[in-house]
């Protein structure tokens, strides 16, 4: 039986994950409070998937929820170890950030936790979620230009001043308005590299409780990071994540064999013992949760337009608007960057419109000002982050092979990667610059 939605409201916010979540509590932190949140499936989905929260983040969602209750439910890392083929390199030092920041750590938190920690804070407020309820179709209010009839699944339709689509790198309400998503530099996605992610326990721990590891190997990288004991009925698990040699296709859903093999191929596992501290094969004792990913970017031409060209309001944030690698770890927090920055702006519209609609004369473009530098902001930080993470993946997946140059001139770019690194570490240029860069801090 369909939920009775209303028939009208300012702002509908399309999917109730954490950007959509996090635009709603940033709208109503800011004055605007007829708000309703809507999601296809019936419940958030209850796995992993992105775990690290930066700083810059923390510091966005702090305006208007205490940050503290996701950090409460996290790990703090504020170093990690690097493995280059050969040695550990220093890494970044997140204690740099002290003084700077309340949060000079990353966080690592299931998104499913920071998911729920946004859903039990917009319960408090008074804002109505309402799950399933399935858009499928905008379009034009014919008594008023400046709505949108939302069309949902069930025939309902709810007249909104705002849809803001919130709903992934499928999203409904992109495909709808036209907006294009495609690789900025023009990269195909069926070329893009596959990767692999899981969450699994260990026979024994690979680094310190608080400590990321990563492991550059030869053609590929992986990951293998701290889970929060009390999200898992306080057991010991690690997040493993590789990026895998071109043209490699793992499966689905990956079984607890084929991560062992990765683990031993291009993880801690394939570190020597000296490395690993023992001489004990380390082992995959259980799996929790396995997937694969694609290593493919894409950004929407414009997170904001106006339905037809001169309907109502229409917003993209998080997936909806870009997505790229997930080195670095940007991706989710990009996407609450976008939908905390937003609130404040679309509250200004809503006030402005409503004042403009007993006003004569009032020009479109003014009133559209504010969410239009929103958008070349957020659009320009979208870009830069995939031309960041792109180039990241690919210093993290060189091959430890010999590449000759006008047949007379050998070089090993994997050598040459990491004697930079050496350099920059020993410099303190690593631990001084990286924090800055992943955090967000330096340009959020």
């Amino acid at each position: 039986m369909s939920t009775q939605l209303p028939s009208r409201t300012d702002v509908l916010i399309v999917g109730a994950g954490p950007c959509g979540l996090t635009t709603a509590l940033s709208l109503q932190k800011h004055g605007c409070t007829d708000i309703l949140v809507v999601d296809s499936h019936a419940a958030g989905d209850n796995t992993s998937r992105a775990i690290a929260v930066h700083a810059a983040t923390l510091e966005a969602i702090d305006e208007f929820i205490p940050a503290q209750r996701i950090v409460d439910a996290g790990v703090k890392a504020t170093e990690g170890r690097m493995w280059d083929g050969y040695r550990f390199q220093p890494w970044a030092n997140f204690g740099a950030l002290e003084g700077y920041t309340k949060f000079p750590f990353i966080l690592f938190v299931p998104q499913h936790v920071t998911e729920r920690v946004l859903g039990d804070v917009v319960k408090e407020q008074g804002i109505r979620v309402v799950r399933p309820a399935k858009v499928v179709d905008l379009v034009p209010n014919e008594q008023d230009p400046d709505v949108t009839n939302a069309i949902f699944e069930d025939g309902q339709v709810v007249q909104a001043r705002y849809i803001v689509g919130a709903d992934g790198t499928k999203s409904t309400v992109r495909s709808i308005a036209g907006i294009s998503y495609l690789d900025p530099d023009g990269d195909d996605i069926a070329d893009a590299t596959l990767g692999v992610v899981a969450d699994v326990t260990l026979n024994y721990a690979p680094s310190a409780p608080t400590e990321p590891l990563m492991v550059l190997a030869s053609g590929a990288f992986s990951l293998c990071l701290p889970l929060p004991a009390s999200s898992y009925a306080g057991r010991t698990v690690w997040r493993i994540a590789a990026g895998l040699p071109a043209g490699a296709t793992p499966p689905h859903a990956p079984p607890t064999a084929y991560l062992q093999g990765l683990l031993d191929a291009y993880g801690p596992g394939a570190l020597p013992p000296r490395a690993r501290g023992s001489t004990q094969r380390l082992a995959i004792t259980d799996t929790l949760w396995a997937s694969r990913f694609v290593m493919a970017s894409a950004a929407a031409a414009t997170p904001f337009a106006r339905l037809r060209g001169a309907g109502g309001v229409l917003l993209l944030v998080g997936d909806a608007a870009h997505r790229h690698p997930p080195t670095g770890g940007q991706g989710m927090n990009l996407g609450l960057r976008d939908a905390a920055f937003l609130g404040p702006v679309l509250a200004a519209h809503v006030r402005a419109s409503a004042t403009a609609r007993g006003a004569q004369g009032v020009p479109r473009a003014q009133l559209d000002r504010g969410l239009a530098d929103w958008a070349a902001a957020r659009h320009a930080r979208a870009l830069k982050v995939i031309r960041t993470t792109k180039a990241m993946l690919a210093r993290s997946s060189w091959k430890d092979e010999l590449v000759w140059y006008w047949g007379v001139v050998p070089v090993n770019w994997v050598r040459v990667r990491n004697f930079g690194m050496w350099v920059l570490g020993v410099t303190g240029i690593t631990a001084r610059v990286v924090p800055w860069d992943l955090s967000g801090l330096k340009g959020r």
